[in-house]
């Protein structure tokens, strides 16, 4: 009952409650984002339990935006991990998590950090002026603290490859790229193993019936229904399939015409 009305007051003092595991190693913050059920929690721990970083909270930390340098702070409340700390560090990075069988960081765009940010922020929309000074405090996070993209495994030798990456070598770290996506309206469902495209809401009128897809192809579109590069579509498709390269890249930029043509593709 108090965690709303105190996180609402925290919008107006600069300060905004993030959907994240947050870790401490070697006095600084790093925080893993990711809609429920990706891992975010999972790589937080690996951390954790193979690096020996300590949790600053498991589940919804504070960040206070300040001039000389963001804050990742403990809070006396959490979601289901119920893992906290009364401390405050520096945040080095925010880590947007995705599956994948393979260790890969992509730094976004602040306007890519925006829309990642905007999702896992608290925004209270009943009240349109404090609304609108937490969209102004996400806007000032994806500015001013690096949003990564990361895929990775969630075990201990995935943690020990993401910190010597992010830590001591950031020049591996690849440059932000285009991104896409699926348009919001469409659903994929599976059905006595048959996957299927089908249209919501608006687009029910637009689009009659259900598109088919095969495996490889409803993998592809549980990639798109987030933002994705097409770059690291492919590395996603090349980790999960047993497939060449140039046949991958090839039946990918088929699939990806295909969607666009059906006006899906959102670019």
């Amino acid at each position: 009952m108090l965690r709303i009305p105190i996180e609402c007051h925290f919008i107006h003092h600069a300060i905004l409650s993030l959907h994240a595991s947050c870790v401490e190693l070697g006095g600084c913050a790093v925080c893993f984002t990711a809609d429920s059920g990706v891992g975010k929690s999972t790589r937080a721990r690996a951390w954790v339990d193979g690096l020996g970083a300590e949790f600053i909270s498991g589940d919804r930390p504070a960040i206070r935006l300040a001039p000389d340098g963001n804050l990742a702070c403990g809070v006396p409340w959490d979601g289901k991990e119920q893992i906290f700390r009364n401390v405050q560090r520096p945040l080095r990075a925010i880590l947007e998590v995705r599956r994948a069988p393979f260790t890969r960081l992509r730094r976004l765009s602040p306007e890519q950090a925006f829309g990642v940010l905007i999702r896992q922020s608290f925004i209270p929309m009943w009240d349109a002026d404090t609304a609108a000074l937490a969209l102004a405090n996400v806007r000032r996070l994806s500015r001013t603290t690096p949003v990564y993209r990361l895929f990775c495994g969630p075990g201990a030798d995935d943690a020990r490859e993401v910190r010597r990456i992010l830590f001591e070598h950031p020049e591996e770290i690849e440059e932000e790229l285009p991104e896409m996506k699926v348009k919001e309206g469409f659903v994929l469902r599976t059905v006595v193993d048959e996957h299927m495209v089908m249209p919501t809401g608006a687009n029910i009128g637009k689009f009659g019936g259900a598109v088919v897809l095969n495996d490889v192809s409803a993998f592809i579109w549980k990639q798109l229904e987030k933002p994705i590069s097409r770059e690291d579509l492919l590395k996603q498709i090349l980790g999960e399939y047993d497939i060449d390269e140039a046949t991958a890249s090839r039946d990918l930029d088929a699939l990806l015409a295909q969607l666009d043509e059906m006006g899906v593709l959102e670019r």
